[in-house]
């Protein structure tokens, strides 16, 4: 009688949970992952391999590059490089591959025309046969020619000018703008992006006047009574007094004036008297050296306007526009804050301690007489992080390394400053609020809600099981930021990696960590014109980045690799015949990955295998697309990939890799194992 054919089992592993470094293999289930870098744990499950960045200085993206062909009958030699040019239509384009007489450019300025000729330097190295190339490209080679255009477009984008790394970037209007040494080093200087790169914008001046009898508003052109000397104002920062009783004093900046004022001299606008001049104007300069912290803020008044208000530890505060930088001054003897915070139409600076804020709706007045005031803390603040809520019912929270205390109330009538926490707080740069406010302090990523159920002890820290992964990076923290569309809190340290938090309704989804070539030194949201969320963030090179776009880093491969806890099926002392697997993945667009597992807790007495690559060509459906022809109605998102398992073991631990510069983001959401059941472990 035959013996009857052994039973397959089939264990379908969820990949969820993230990266788990201390909890006992046996308690862990088979889809958290043990080790783990440039993956993310998504919102909508599995593990994804994360998109890239890259460079940034306002012209045209290398990840919109596009590539075009032409069949050339070539009587000359046309290589990768060459920039061609039609001899008829004066259409170009640069060379990114020759393929016989298949050439493939991009960059193209406009259309070839058939039967002119093809021309490199002016000289003709023969003549278009066809618009389409006459060979047909693989998946592999649609995305390597992709990513050989990006590189093209790459070559133009260029480091924000002068030296050391990026010390602040912000994004306001459409313009990313970032802070940078000069050359020398003996200042710093602001630039903003655009269509032809980075743009210097001018600081402009400014000149303190009093006894305002009337008052002078932005776009007003003063004379100097005495000297003749004329500017436009670009604003007017009046900090105390009042222009009816003839007493308002402060400052008026404006971008260039015709010779210097002079003290004592009376401002006239349109012949009117309205103020008097303290002393000459002076350049707005910045000290080098700072780490520029921002806040977007709307103050009202009569012209509302979302700016930015920030401070950088070495120079004064300061509100920014996009064109005008108004430098904030507090009255404090050394007046560098070092964190700054919009909260109930006050503008808060801190100083060490000193928490200082300003009057009601006026960020340029500091008078107590106004309404400012002084919030002392018994350790230097770290970071201010505004809770949910609105103006009505919204608080502040003000950490330090060791407190965390909550300031309720609406203005300096009403403050309420209640201790939260003791011996929990946050390091610099590292407040964020999804929800709820996550901070990084020396027990990982912790939240408010979670210090007040657990207090100090390492359990108030939502990342407990990655605890050597933070430990070491508790004094590495450089930025943080959010990706809203991905639900995840994110940090970055100064050896060039950073941890993707993905929460979801609250709960923690799984932490994983990511590893740049370009340390993040700043960072700042922003939203597409598509309302898609990215980032921006400066690095030690001098270059400011796009992140969450792309499929290299900037050109480099994207080195990506986990490996999943041992899964044994919940049967840890019995031996299993491993026959085959099959790993769900989506994605959209091209993309590869190798697959190794190690059996029986890796052990040397079994053989191993070793990497195999795999690969697949997602596409997405579109229906009712406006124009026929114009849409994909066969393409797929999801596909089932199976993979080749031999070999006998109690458990099996699943390694996946990719490292490529051109394969796009895919998501491996479960993997299905075929096993066979056989005796138990003597």
């Amino acid at each position: 009688m035959p013996m009857p054919a052994p039973q397959v089992n089939y264990d379908l592993v969820y990949l969820k949970g993230g990266l788990d470094l201390i909890t006992p293999t046996l308690a862990l289930p088979a889809g958290v992952a043990r080790d783990a870098y440039n993956f993310e744990a998504s919102i909508t499950g599995g593990y994804t391999r994360i998109q890239g960045y890259e460079r940034y200085d306002g012209r045209q993206s290398p990840s919109s590059a596009t590539y075009s062909a032409l069949t050339v009958t070539l009587t000359g030699t046309i290589a990768v490089g060459d920039s061609i040019v039609g001899g008829t239509s004066g259409e170009s384009g640069t060379v990114i591959a020759v393929n016989g007489s298949d050439i493939y450019y991009t960059q193209a300025t406009g259309a070839f025309l058939i039967g002119e000729d093809v021309e490199v330097a002016t000289v003709s190295q023969g003549t278009v046969a066809s618009i389409t190339a006459t060979g047909s490209l693989t998946a592999s080679q649609e995305a390597q020619y992709l990513g050989l255009s990006a590189d093209v477009y790459r070559a133009s984008i260029t480091a924000v000018p002068g030296s050391g790394p990026i010390r602040g970037v912000l994004e306001l209007g459409g313009t990313v703008y970032a802070w940078r040494n000069n050359v020398g080093g003996t200042a710093m200087a602001i630039y903003g992006s655009s269509a032809a790169g980075w743009v210097n914008v001018p600081l402009g001046f400014e000149m303190s006047f009093n006894t305002g009898t009337a008052e002078i508003f932005d776009g007003d052109v003063i004379t100097g009574a005495t000297s003749g000397r004329t500017a436009t104002v670009t604003r007017v920062v009046l900090e105390t007094g009042s222009w009816g009783a003839g007493t308002a004093a402060g400052r008026l900046i404006f971008a260039s004036a015709t010779g210097n004022f002079t003290a004592g001299e009376t401002l006239t606008v349109l012949a009117a008297n309205k103020a008097t001049v303290v002393a000459a104007q002076t350049v707005i300069t910045l000290a080098p050296n700072g780490r520029v912290e921002i806040v977007l803020g709307n103050f009202g008044g009569a012209n509302p306007q979302l700016k930015s208000y920030g401070c950088d530890n070495v120079n004064r505060g300061f509100e920014f526009d996009g064109t005008v930088y108004v430098p904030i001054s507090t009255g404090m003897a050394v007046d560098t804050p070092n964190h700054v915070a919009f909260h109930k139409q006050h503008l808060f600076f801190s100083f060490g301690t000193s928490v200082q804020f300003s009057a009601l709706g006026e960020p340029y007045q500091w008078s107590p007489l106004l309404g400012a005031g002084e919030i002392v803390q018994p350790e230097d603040v770290t970071a201010f992080v505004i809770q949910p809520g609105d103006q009505s019912t919204g608080a502040m929270a003000i950490y330090s390394d060791n407190f965390t205390y909550v300031l309720y109330g609406t203005d300096s009538s009403n403050w309420n400053l209640v201790p939260y926490n003791t011996g929990a707080g946050a390091k610099s740069y590292s407040g964020q609020n999804l929800g709820q406010t996550y901070t990084f302090d020396n027990r990982g990523v912790i939240t408010l809600q979670a210090t007040l159920s657990y207090g100090n002890f390492d359990t108030a820290a939502v990342t407990l099981n990655i605890r050597p992964f933070t430990q070491v990076r508790r004094n590495l923290l450089t930025a943080s930021g959010l990706n809203r569309e991905k639900a995840q809190y994110r940090i970055f340290f100064s050896d060039g990696y950073g941890l993707y938090v993905t929460i979801a309704n609250g709960q923690m989804l799984g932490a994983m960590p990511v590893r740049f070539p370009n340390a993040v030194t700043c960072a700042c949201e922003s939203q597409d014109s598509f309302t898609n969320e990215t980032m921006f963030f400066g690095s030690n090179n001098g270059f400011v980045y796009a992140l969450d776009v792309g499929t290299s880093f900037d050109g480099e491969s994207i080195n990506a690799a986990m490996e999943l806890n041992y899964n044994s099926e919940n049967t840890p002392r019995l031996l299993k015949r491993y026959r085959r697997g099959s790993f769900e993945i989506t994605g959209n667009g091209y993309c590869e990955f190798q697959f190794a597992y190690d059996l029986g807790y890796s052990s040397v007495y079994i053989g191993q295998s070793a990497n195999v690559a795999y690969e697949n060509n997602f596409a997405a459906s579109y229906w009712d697309s406006v124009f026929w022809d114009l849409f994909v109605w066969d393409g797929k998102t999801l596909s089932p990939t199976d993979v080749e398992i031999k070999g006998t073991g109690q458990n099996i631990l699943l390694r996946i890799s990719s490292d490529s510069p051109y394969y796009q983001p895919f998501t491996i959401n479960s993997v299905i194992l075929h096993y066979t059941t056989r005796r138990g472990l003597r």
